[in-house]
């Protein structure tokens, strides 16, 4: 049953990357920002946690972006990053980063974001039957297919920069 607010387009879990190695961490944050800016997703730090441990820092990075599709349908991309062990090291004059990185991407609908169908019962049980049966189709076909597809580009941008195999999808 597709309700108002948040639809998981996958398991609630999401999608994630784990990589242990070198890295340029500018680089890729700077890259996840462009690529929503091009996809025009308003984007924002929502959470970044450092702390010195016996090896190395541990750092928690979590990013939100959001974009309004129409007056009722938002997409949604979550990514929330956890290094441990990560240390500044020097390769061919370059100041990159080691450590074990996690990374979790998590995508959702946001469905009625304007909160205009929570208004009474009856507008709420409307709401369920609007969802459920007249744009049901649409939410499965259009909305979830071209989130589904934003994720999974963000995805391999990610693990393109990391070095990492990448999947493609479709012709």
């Amino acid at each position: 049953m597709i309700t108002r607010g948040q639809n998981f387009i996958m398991h609630n879990t999401g999608i994630k990357i784990q990589q242990k190695g070198i890295y340029d961490l500018k680089d890729l944050l700077k890259t996840i920002q462009v690529f929503f800016e091009e996809k025009k997703y308003t984007f924002q730090l929502s959470e970044t946690q450092d702390k010195a441990r016996d090896k190395g820092y541990e750092l928690i990075i979590g990013m939100k972006s959001d974009r309004d599709v129409d007056d009722y349908v938002r997409f949604h991309i979550d990514i929330h990053m956890l290094i441990i062990e990560m240390e500044k090291v020097k390769v061919k004059n370059k100041n990159l980063d080691r450590g074990n990185m996690d990374i979790n991407f998590k995508a959702y609908l946001y469905l009625d974001y304007k909160n205009r169908w929570n208004k009474n019962f009856m507008s709420r049980f409307l709401n369920l039957i609007y969802n459920n049966y007249i744009i049901k189709t649409k939410i499965k076909t259009e909305y979830e297919r071209n989130l589904y597809i934003d994720l999974i580009d963000l995805h391999n941008l990610v693990k393109e920069r990391l070095g990492l195999y990448t999947h493609y999808y479709g012709a």
